[in-house]
């Protein structure tokens, strides 16, 4: 089960602000302009009705005059800008959080080198470390070591105690854990496991209880500072970005008040696609932040500047997020303006983005899935043999996007569910998913097979996954795994090409082959022997496999041919689904329901610029459509209307079935029926 911590401030408060700095060494004029005079008439343009203000970043120094011993205050703080937000927070009525770096800070790895993740050579990932990739591997603070204790904490409790502040939202952390080799861990690790022989690389003996043990300290580490806050002010609310979200799948027992993490600043539509989709599953109040501003390129490419989103691009984004029953809230930093000034004409951009997001509260909140397909995002093997105890999405993630990805593209309500998540509720999805997640526990692998033979419809994808699943139940005799090749399987309009990097050879045996695998392009030349997938009836549902990797080479290419094979074979066995789209390909359709309300929202995620590596922005949406939706009923509707929107709309009942028709959507529109 979830923690019992899930404090939020009511349904009311559904859009922020996130502003930092980071301050640091070379800042001269923090806080000269940060004083409620200033910000008051500023923040009125956007209208947030809560604020996230500068604290300290990931340089490890405060915007304001910490008191606490081993704070460090940047040089550059001249007025205190807490006190100024607190006061114009206040002014207006509403909560003010402090943006806070945890794990990373630089500044105390420089005077407290023994509070840092020591590396298993010996080296101490203090801030003379260089760092060169990311996660970062400089000013790393160990979970194992005092810091929480001496700085975290202490600063914290100034912090609600001088300012009153109602809120933190912790950055630096999970993105920034490294596993710890220092005496005190390994001493701790052997004393709670009775091993002694450390390993140090993936495929060592215990490698994946080390790992365990490190993600097991971080979550003690978050516990610690969660419980003595609550302890101190229980109204505090707590959130440490990115925790219990896609990258962190399994049991959110970690007491954390809301869930929230900040989207990537450009390409970022794809990641709240799935994002959304998983953290919706968690059970507590969430949000996804959204970066206000982005430039092409890599975070650190400080030659190319950052320019603002159009207000366009941010309310396709928040969507959604909204659609799947999540809050926004949008990051502003200030750039070159350093001294807490806000800039009046994005103030405006973001209170328009506040007005489009605010007309879809009262449907948007409180709502539940409907559920029709579920993507694994099996926690056991996203953790298992990997190098770091928290990998990166896109390290360990990729097919379950990709899956993701392909199966909105072909119109079906989609979710995302971790083990935890999805063995409870196995039989309400019509389709379950499994991408490539050869890793999964054996109790996920029962259950599965149970799911099928009940009369569930299972799509299994890559080479390995057959020996989890065996030749009896995929109905296949595997001849041969081939390594580093590419072959083309057949969609409906041609041959879709795939490389993977192993390629199980197949051949039918109470399994019915769903084509050929082809050596070429050609359909009816240059056919193998081998099934490109195969649908084997198993007790009285279905299994269909695809013995490649094909969702780790869709994340990659995005082939439109693939999302067609795709999209057919899980049409073959899931068949007539309750609810159906036709329409353009470039919108997701979501499936939500609120009380005795049916929703189907619709998102057009398509850009009036074309999209290239050099142009990420969203400037003008077309509007789309014809799109027609048919739901299936037993008995009429009380009504059924189109929100948000204002496109011609009309709907019709016959012989069990809502047929709605809208000519034409913008950005986001949801069909509801009563």
């Amino acid at each position: 089960m979830a923690d019992s911590n899930n404090k939020w401030y009511g349904d009311e408060l559904y859009f922020g602000l996130h502003y930092d700095l980071h301050a640091n060494a070379n800042d001269t004029d923090l806080g000269t302009r940060a004083d409620p005079e200033t910000l008051i008439p500023l923040l009125k343009l956007m209208k947030p009705q809560w604020v996230q203000t500068d604290c300290k970043g990931h340089p490890g120094m405060t915007s304001w005059f910490s008191e606490v011993p081993d704070a460090t205050v940047s040089p550059g703080t001249v007025n205190d800008a807490m006190a100024g937000w607190r006061a114009a927070t206040r002014e207006l009525g509403i909560p003010l959080h402090c943006h806070y770096s945890g794990i990373s800070d630089t500044a105390a790895s420089m005077k407290h080198p023994e509070w840092c993740v020591v590396e298993k050579d010996g080296t101490i990932l203090d801030g003379n470390v260089a760092e060169s990739s990311f996660p970062p591997r400089n000013g790393i603070m160990s979970p194992f070591g005092p810091y929480a204790d001496k700085l975290l904490i202490p600063q914290m409790l100034e912090l609600v105690d001088r300012y009153g502040v109602d809120g933190f939202w912790v950055d630096g952390e999970i993105w920034a854990v490294n596993a710890d080799y220092s005496d005190t861990a390994k001493k701790a690790f052997a004393e709670q496991t009775g091993i002694t022989e450390i390993p140090d690389k993936v495929g060592d003996p215990n490698w994946n209880t080390w790992m365990q043990f490190q993600r097991d300290a971080f979550h003690n580490y978050v516990t610690h500072y969660c419980d003595v806050v609550h302890d101190h002010n229980s109204n505090v609310r707590i959130c440490s970005n990115w925790l219990q979200t896609f990258r962190h799948p399994g049991e959110p027992n970690v007491p954390t008040d809301w869930i929230s993490g900040d989207n990537v600043w450009v390409w970022g539509m794809d990641g709240s696609r799935c994002e959304t989709r998983f953290i919706s599953t968690r059970g507590k109040h969430w949000d996804i932040m959204l970066w206000g501003f982005y430039k092409i390129g890599p975070l650190h490419n400080w030659r190319m500047p950052w320019v603002f989103k159009p207000v366009q691009m941010l309310q396709q984004e928040a969507s959604v997020t909204l659609a799947m029953g999540g809050s926004v809230q949008i990051y502003e930093h200030g750039g070159k303006l350093r001294d807490g000034d806000l800039v009046p004409w994005r103030m405006s951009r973001m209170g328009e983005v506040g007005e489009f997001v605010q007309k879809r509260r009262e449907l948007c909140q409180n709502t539940e899935t409907i559920p029709q397909v579920a993507v694994l995002h099996s926690e056991h093997h996203y953790y298992t043999d990997f190098e770091r105890p928290f990998p990166l999405p896109r390290e360990r993630g990729t097919p379950v996007q990709a899956a993701t990805f392909a199966l909105l593209e072909n119109h079906f309500g989609v979710d995302i569910l971790d083990e935890w998540a999805l063995l409870p509720r196995i039989n309400d999805f019509k389709l379950i998913v499994v991408p490539e997640r050869f890793n999964m526990s054996e109790d996920m692998v029962q259950a599965l097979k149970q799911y099928v033979e009940q009369g569930g419809s299972l799509l299994l994808t890559g080479a390995e996954v057959y020996d989890r699943f065996g030749a009896d139940f995929i109905g296949a005799e595997s001849i041969t795994v081939e390594e580093d090749v590419d072959y083309h399987v057949p969609a409906r309009s041609g041959a879709a090409p795939i490389y993977s990097k192993t390629w199980r050879m197949l051949k039918p045996t109470s399994a019915i082959s769903n084509g050929r695998v082809l050596k070429t392009a050609r359909l009816d030349t240059h056919l193998t022997e081998y099934a490109a997938a195969t649908i084997n009836q198993y007790g009285e549902g279905t299994v269909a496999y695809i013995p490649c990797d094909v969702f780790g080479f869709f994340y990659d290419t995005r082939y439109p041919l693939i999302s067609e094979f795709i999209g057919e074979l899980a049409q073959q066995i899931t068949g007539k689904l309750p609810i159906r789209y036709s329409g353009p390909t470039g919108v997701d359709m979501v499936l939500r329901q609120k009380d005795d309300r049916t929703l189907v929202h619709l998102i057009n995620l398509t850009s009036g610029l074309p999209n290239s590596p050099s142009a990420g922005a969203i400037d003008e949406i077309p509007q789309i459509g014809p799109i027609t939706v048919e739901i299936d009923r037993a008995t009429p509707p009380t009504s059924v209307g189109l929100a948000f929107e204002d496109g011609a709309f009309k709907w019709t009942y016959q012989h069990g079935t809502i047929i709605a028709t809208l000519d034409r959507l913008h950005i986001h529109a949801a069909i509801v029926v009563e």
